[in-house]
C-alpha cells in the first residue's frame, strides 16, 4: 500500500485515553503501513492532545490531525447514545476531499490484524461497509426502521465509508433530515438513519471486522451458516468491538476477548484507567462481594474458556 490508511474517532475528551488504546493496537499490528489518525471533538484539553501525540512518538509513518465541532450545528438530532456519535456522518464535510475513504472507529475497540485487505475492498457504487449487527436478528429493528430484513442491519462503530459517494449523493443532508423527520421512531439514532439512508448501498463485512461478544453465545447463530466466520474471529479476529462491554468499566469487562484490550493498554506509557461505575454503598457491597468470593473470577474466565472451545468443536 503506497497511499495511508485514514481512521476517524469520533469523541468527547473522556474518551481519548480509550482511542489511545485503539490507536496503539493499529500502530502494532499495522507497521508496513502509512497511518493518518483523525480525531473528531468539542473539546481537545492539553492533556489529552500530550495523551494522543505521545501515543504515535517514534512512529515516522504515522500521523494525528484533530478537528474540534461546534455541537450547535447537531440541534435537533436525538443523542439517547451521546451527541458525539452523530459526528461520524459529518466525516464527509470536515476531511479533505483528497481523502477518498476512511475507516471510522468506536473508541470500545481493537485492531488485532492488518487493515491492508479492508481497505482493498471495491467500493465502487456503495456507500458503507460495515459488519451485521445482533439486532439484525430483531423483527423489531426492521419496523423500526421502515425496510426489509433481508437486507439486514449494521453496526456503525466499524464503519468503512466511501467518502466521495457520500459527497456525490450528499448523503450527511439525506441522514440527518431522516433522522428529523423520524426522531421519535429512532432507537439508535445515528445507527438506525444509517442504516435505512445506505440500505442498498451497502457491503456487508466478515464478522472478524468487528464481531460482537453476542454472536459468540447466541445458539441460533452458532447453528447457522455464520459459525465459520465465528470460529475466524476466535482464531484470526481483525477488529474486536467491546459494545456495551467497555474493558475500562471493571463491571461491564465481560467481553470473551477482553485480554486483548488489557494487552495494549498495558503498551502505552500512561495507560487508560479502569475504574469501577458501581458508586456508594453499592460499590462496598461489591467489595464485599469479591472478598467473600475471591475464586469468582477465576471461574468466569474458564466460563469463556470453555465456550470458547465449545465453538471450535462444533
Amino acid at each position: 500500500m503506497n497511499y495511508p490508511i485514514h481512521i476517524a474517532f469520533c469523541v468527547n475528551d473522556k474518551y481519548i485515553p480509550y482511542i489511545c488504546v485503539t490507536i496503539k493496537s493499529i500502530i502494532e499490528n499495522n507497521k508496513n503501513n502509512a497511518l493518518h489518525f483523525h480525531v473528531i471533538s468539542d473539546n481537545i484539553p492539553k492533556k489529552m492532545y500530550r495523551l494522543l501525540y505521545e501515543t504515535i512518538e517514534g512512529c515516522k509513518t504515522v500521523t494525528i490531525d484533530t478537528y474540534l465541532i461546534d455541537n450547535r450545528q447537531l440541534y435537533g438530532l436525538k443523542d439517547s447514545w451521546s451527541i458525539q456519535a452523530w459526528y461520524r456522518v459529518f466525516l464527509p464535510n470536515i476531511l479533505g476531499k483528497n481523502i477518498h475513504r476512511v475507516l471510522y472507529l468506536d473508541a470500545d475497540i481493537i485492531v488485532a490484524g492488518s487493515l491492508k485487505d479492508l481497505f482493498s475492498i471495491d467500493m465502487t457504487g456503495k456507500s458503507i461497509a460495515a459488519v451485521i449487527d445482533i439486532e439484525s436478528f430483531n423483527p423489531d429493528t426492521f419496523k423500526r426502521c421502515g425496510y426489509n430484513n433481508t437486507k439486514k442491519y449494521v453496526c456503525s462503530g466499524v464503519l468503512l465509508m466511501n467518502l466521495d459517494y457520500w459527497r456525490q449523493y450528499e448523503l450527511t443532508k439525506q441522514i440527518v433530515n431522516w433522522a428529523k423527520e423520524n426522531n421519535d421512531k429512532i432507537k439508535f439514532p445515528d445507527q438506525d438513519t444509517i442504516n435505512y439512508i445506505c440500505q442498498d448501498t451497502k457491503i456487508l463485512l466478515p464478522l472478524k471486522y468487528g464481531i460482537l461478544n453476542p454472536f459468540f453465545y447466541d445458539n441460533e447463530i452458532l447453528n447457522s451458516n455464520y459459525l465459520p466466520e465465528v470460529k475466524e474471529c476466535i482464531s484470526n479476529p481483525i477488529i474486536i468491538h467491546y459494545a456495551g462491554q467497555n474493558p475500562w468499566k471493571i463491571e461491564l469487562a465481560k467481553h470473551i476477548q477482553n485480554e486483548e484490550w488489557n494487552k495494549y493498554n498495558r503498551m502505552l506509557k500512561h495507560p487508560a484507567k479502569r475504574h469501577y461505575i458501581t458508586k456508594g454503598i453499592n460499590l462496598l457491597k461489591l467489595h464485599i462481594w469479591n472478598l467473600l468470593h475471591p475464586n469468582s473470577h477465576k471461574y468466569f474466565l474458564a466460563k469463556q474458556k470453555y465456550q470458547l472451545e465449545k465453538i471450535l468443536n462444533l
